[in-house]
């Protein structure tokens, strides 16, 4: 009995083992994500990152 529970225990935690370290290779080898879909470059707006305003001028005399 005893025996037999000590042989299960270790090929219990030989098992675990072996399907973590499957599953940790496995995850490293995922796809790259969903970005690798998207089209960079390629847009006609520009994009306006600062507007002079009154309340931006405030904001920065402020923050000297």
């Amino acid at each position: 009995m005893e025996k037999s529970r000590r042989e299960f225990l270790k090929n219990a935690t030989k098992t675990s083992i072996a399907v973590a370290g499957v599953s940790v290779a496995l995850a490293g080898c995922s796809k790259k994500g969903s970005s690798e879909n998207l089209v960079r470059g390629k847009s006609p707006k520009t994009e306006i990152l600062y507007q002079k305003t009154k309340q931006w001028d405030m904001y920065y005399s402020v923050a000297k």
